[in-house]
């Protein structure tokens, strides 16, 4: 039995469910629709999600359906979507490049986000050296809130299959092809063609959803967290009457009614439309001033809200372009839905969503999937883009990838390292200043100092190291993983046995990248410190104040564009003093998107230099020698 395609919409007024046939056009067999309380939705966000499994609970109901697999949509201003420009390169290459480049690109916590990405197209000599370049769609959202709209749905009896963006989904149920552009060239005789625009502005109950496509490929993407619902509420302010009544006065505005109510509705929601009319100007206007972007040629609207008398022709005055109601007459089919066919366009405004939605399913248009693996019953977010991370391994490993990316990437792992180890310097920090400097105490502090040393003396400053081995790479050249691991030594406490120290490792992406997070060990051997009498009548060991070497392999994997370059690799990282004594250890030809390179392993020795600078910000400014 081929697979159903499901869209389900949770607006802010009502839960919308669709189920398309694919096709030229596509054909809807069902459609239906309830209403979600008030208080259920805010800003495209569950705000209680027991109002929301009611309303799905009963909308299976009423459609007669079982426990199918939907795909949901999500609207809310804190989705952050990124457009970015990236060396081309296999879909694995790319989830792992785009792992690292999300911290600096979103402003969402990496450890509270869900990711996905989708590749929009390919520029030939798009890159600063002519070379190819991919457009790619980055998108993130707050893990929290998508397990919220899951947990609501799948506990209305419906599975979770994806969870898709909205303004996505619209273009993908209303984008019509646009117009080619044809000018005079810049020679005088030849005709240059280029594409335009469409924006399409869905105006929701509590968001705006605002997509430009060229060509039916999304080009900007916004949600405005703001639409009926306050115009709803400025009439319901201003009139003084409950917002049922307000609602309703609001429904009344586009039929010939000459109420002293309705007269006077239509003057409070008018300066609150005009300032969401120019919200979603401001964001049109945005995509028109990017580099490349092509001419915006007209604007369609749909949403229950994009009904209200006057709202096409104040917001064309407002981009200068035409603005028309988004209609899919000649863009679905529809098959029997329960519905009489004089009722069919009065469900225009509600369909696009859904029906985007469902589409999604079938692999139209551009697809994003925020629906953390596991889904529920897992209840833990995708870690990685396309790749999800798995335990296993003895060895540190941080992977650096990119061309010109490598330097400015953070491990997120080796983050995770070096704030567990500033949380043990805090803490003997707080322990020392609760030792008064009084007669008896002496033994106390230099016990709890050869600690903190016995603690630090090994720790690697890994995030510098992979920063500064970034910095050294000649054009060219770049690496797509840096594996490190140490053993140190380290002054035990008197009296004490020698202590053995692991800590989680970073999280790794192999070349192919597939993911694994590996357990990261710093052995902490026995060494001879200075004994003193402490008060207590024990032996207290004073620190020694000596690092030692560090003790240690590193092992990277990249691509060089030609042998010289792979010999200046190995040139200008004798300058990175974290490292020591590198060489080519394997070396063969490959082929990188469209680019015959040379694949390369290095092995190198972990340097002196690569030690951390946490003895220095415990012992005010002293350093272990």
């Amino acid at each position: 039995m081929a697979r159903r395609l499901i869209g389900l919409d949770v607006g802010t007024n009502a839960v919308t469910i669709a189920e398309v046939t694919p096709g030229s056009p596509p054909r809807l067999e069902m459609f239906a629709q309830v209403a979600l309380a008030r208080s259920a939705m805010r800003e495209g966000e569950i705000a209680d999600e027991a109002a929301v499994t009611d309303a799905v609970t009963r909308l299976r109901s009423e459609v007669g359906i079982k426990k199918l697999a939907v795909r949901v949509g999500i609207a809310s201003p804190r989705v952050v979507v990124r457009q970015v420009e990236m060396p081309v390169m296999t879909r694995d290459e790319l989830g792992s490049a785009l792992q690292f480049q999300a911290g600096d690109l979103i402003p969402i916590p990496m450890e509270e986000a869900v990711l996905d990405f989708a590749i929009l197209g390919t520029s030939p000599n798009g890159g600063e050296n002519g070379e190819p370049t991919m457009q790619v769609l980055l998108a993130a959202a707050y893990q929290a809130t998508v397990m919220r709209l899951v947990s609501a749905v799948e506990a209305g009896g419906l599975s979770v299959a994806a969870v898709d963006l909205v303004p996505l989904a619209l273009a993908r149920a209303l984008a019509r092809p646009v117009p080619v552009l044809t000018s005079v060239g810049a020679d005088g005789g030849s005709i240059e063609e280029t594409p335009g625009a469409e924006g399409i502005v869905s105006f929701g109950g509590g968001v705006t959803s605002i997509a430009v496509h060229e060509s039916g490929v999304p080009q900007f993407v916004r949600v405005i967290g703001s639409g009926g619902r306050e115009l709803t509420d400025a009439i319901a302010t201003d009139l003084d009457v409950p917002v049922e009544t307000a609602e309703a006065l609001k429904r009344q505005l586009g039929t010939p009614n000459n109420d002293e109510l309705v007269l006077r509705a239509r003057t409070s929601m008018d300066r609150p439309l005009s300032v969401l009319l120019d919200e979603v100007r401001s964001s049109i206007d945005y995509y028109r001033n990017q580099p490349g972007s092509a001419r915006l040629l007209r604007v369609v609207a749909t949403g229950g809200s994009a009904q209200l008398p006057g709202l096409p022709e104040r917001l064309s005055a407002l981009v200068g372009v035409p603005v028309e109601h988004a209609s899919m007459h000649d863009l679905l089919r529809v098959g029997n839905i329960g519905f009489p066919a004089d009722e069919l366009p009065r469900l225009e405004p509600y369909l696009p969503a859904a029906v985007g939605l469902a589409l999604g399913g079938a692999g139209v248009g551009t697809v994003i999937d925020l629906l953390p693996r596991g889904g529920k019953a897992a209840g833990k977010a995708r870690r990685q883009l396309d790749k999800r991370v798995v335990l296993a391994g003895a060895a540190a490993v941080v992977v650096l990838c990119g061309v010109t990316y490598l330097g400015q990437q953070k491990a997120s792992s080796a983050k995770s390292k070096q704030s567990a180890a500033e949380s043990t310097v805090t803490d003997l920090q707080r322990k020392l200043a609760r030792l008064q400097p009084t007669p008896g105490a002496g033994g106390s502090t230099a016990n709890l100092q050869a600690e903190a040393l016995a603690l630090l003396q090994g720790d690697v400053a890994w995030p510098r190291s992979i920063t500064n081995t970034g910095k050294a790479l000649p054009a060219g050249v770049w690496l797509t993983s840096f594996q490190g691991q140490h053993t140190v030594a380290a002054a035990p406490i008197a009296g004490a046995a020698t202590p053995t120290r692991a800590a989680s490792g970073p999280v790794s992406t192999a070349r192919n990248g597939a993911a694994a997070a590996s357990a990261h060990e710093n052995t902490l051997a026995a060494s001879t410190g200075e004994a003193t009498p402490s008060a207590s009548g024990g032996t207290a060991v004073v620190p020694s104040n000596s690092c030692g070497p560090l003790s240690g392999s590193i092992t990277m994997a990249g691509l060089a564009t030609t042998l010289p370059n792979l010999a200046k690799f190995l040139d200008q990282m004798k300058s990175n003093f974290e490292i020591t004594d590198v060489w080519v250890a394997s070396a063969q030809k490959a082929t990188f998107g469209t680019q015959d390179m040379i694949a390369f392993t290095a092995n190198a020795t972990l340097g002196d230099g690569a030690h951390s600078a946490h003895i220095a910000d415990l012992f005010k400014g002293e350093t272990c020698k």
